[in-house]
């Protein structure tokens, strides 16, 4: 007997059979996606193309010379990838591979990302592979998400920004009551602290287009919340996390776990790895000995005051990178950041303020926290991502926090990280459901692991792998070398 779960969503009835087919009703397959971004007339123009294998494609794989394949199509994308809302190191990452996947879960049913795509195609690509049974399963149900799931429930955000406000006006009448004391003070930088931690995962939401779906309002929400009231800019936001989301637990690529000299999630860093983000060696130099031998000592403390390099990664970005969309914009809210908190702190008697700065940002650490445990002690992967990888790249770089549903709030989507990394612009009140519904039975049909362990659990296991990474690190070199081959 096949096995069917449904999950009714509105008018849609997901079908998961045991043997790896999904459908949908009135959905599409991978061929509607492929006409959708090739314009849908697919027939009359493939006579005059030109024809490119996979091999012909790869050669173009540096990001002035970027092509990629989408469906069947071959694109050549150099002009576009200094220009791209993402950030140009996705596409610098991709250059000479099949980005279908990526494309798919990052623009597909949006017209305008379409059409730039489709004046960019240069040929298609000779002899289609076919694609894995667990890859052509997953595409349909992407489909169907693309189709029908996309749309959010705003009432859940009006009772995130009444939390939001009750927070935000708590902290300063905390701080600004006359008769106010230490402690008091020092609750109100608690709660200043959950506000920040709170309010970064709708700066999440914006920066993935999962609020409204327009990535001009995304971006004003992205202002707000990320610049204005957290200091962390929208800009260099997305430039680091699409590419973290493109090449999870890359070893070259992925920013999200190039934390050296400070942390080593792998012996593989101590081979002095050139980071493909950067763009530069991650020398595994003295400091980096010092600090690794005794980073699972330094983790905790190192997170109560991870936000201050936000800050600095934001200001780094926005002075250096070539090409900033809305510069002016991103300083400007900065700049009202750094007024409204300097007054704040300023309201405080001297002898509290300096406590005040500290507790409040670890507690906020408590997000740093939470974006890590998901990612540290899971598999890391050599090189840049390739064809047909995106499901088990993610599967085998995320894993979800186990928790229940009360507790979805403090979590902020942040413990569905294997459903977001599949499908990241569905709105977080959908992925718990998604999550039971479509993404387990997926996994069973097609023999893939899904890893879910408790909030403490994972804290535990993360300790585990930094621990490990230092006693390897006080190794010989050459032992290193034998682990590694």
């Amino acid at each position: 007997n096949q096995r069917r779960v449904r999950w009714w969503s509105r008018s849609r009835v997901w079908v998961v059979r045991s043997t790896g087919d999904m459908v949908s009703r009135g959905t599409a397959t991978r061929a509607r996606a492929t006409d959708a971004v090739d314009g849908g007339d697919v027939a009359a123009s493939t006579a005059s193309m030109a024809v490119y294998t996979f091999e012909e494609v790869r050669v173009h794989d540096v990001g002035s010379d970027c092509w990629v394949v989408v469906g069947d199509g071959v694109y050549d994308a150099s002009a576009w990838v200094s220009k791209h809302p993402g950030g140009a190191t996705v596409l610098e990452q991709y250059a000479g591979r099949d980005i279908t996947d990526a494309f798919m879960a990052y623009h597909g049913g949006q017209p305008r990302a379409e059409a730039r795509l489709k004046s960019m195609r240069v040929g298609m690509v000779a002899g289609a592979r076919d694609a894995p049974a667990h890859l052509t399963a997953f595409r349909k149900f992407n489909a169907r998400v693309q189709a029908g799931e996309l749309r959010t429930r705003y009432l859940d955000y009006v009772h995130i920004a009444a939390r939001m406000a009750m927070l935000f006006g708590s902290m300063l009448a905390c701080v600004l009551h006359p008769a106010a004391g230490f402690k008091t003070h020092m609750f109100g930088a608690a709660l200043l602290g959950i506000f920040w931690q709170q309010s970064m995962f709708i700066g999440h939401d914006a920066g993935h287009t999962s609020i409204t779906f327009d990535r001009k309002k995304d971006a004003m929400i992205g202002w707000v919340v990320g610049n204005l009231f957290n200091g962390v800019g929208i800009a260099w936001w997305m430039a680091t996390h699409n590419v973290h989301h493109c090449a999870c637990n890359s070893l070259e690529c992925d920013p999200d776990i190039q934390h050296m000299p400070v942390f080593a999630v792998s012996n593989k860093y101590f081979n002095s790895v050139y980071s493909l983000y950067h763009h530069r060696q991650m020398t595994y130099c003295r400091l980096a000995k010092l600090f690794v031998r005794v980073q699972h000592y330094t983790f905790y403390p190192i997170m109560a005051v991870a936000r201050i390099n936000l800050y600095a990664q934001t200001l780094i970005h926005l002075i250096k990178a070539k090409h900033v969309r809305n510069r002016g914009v991103e300083f400007l809210t900065l700049g009202m950041f750094a007024t409204w908190l300097g007054a704040v702190i300023h309201a405080l008697p001297v002898g509290h303020r300096v406590p005040f700065f500290f507790l409040s940002h670890a507690v906020a650490g408590i997000i740093h926290i939470q974006i890590c445990l998901s990612h540290f002690s899971m598999n890391v992967f050599e090189g840049r991502p390739e064809n047909d990888e995106w499901v088990k790249m993610q599967l085998g770089g995320t894993m979800d926090i186990s928790c229940p549903a009360w507790l979805d709030w403090f979590h902020g989507g942040l413990q569905f990280q294997t459903e977001h990394h599949l499908c990241p612009r569905l709105p977080r009140h959908k992925l718990r459901k998604f999550r039971d519904d479509v993404v387990k039975p997926y996994a069973k049909a097609n023999g893939l692991e899904l890893k879910s362990i408790g909030f403490w659990q994972a804290n535990a296991e993360i300790v585990r792998t930094l621990k490990q990474a230092a006693r390897e690190s006080r190794l010989a070199p050459h032992f290193h070398a034998a682990m590694h081959l």
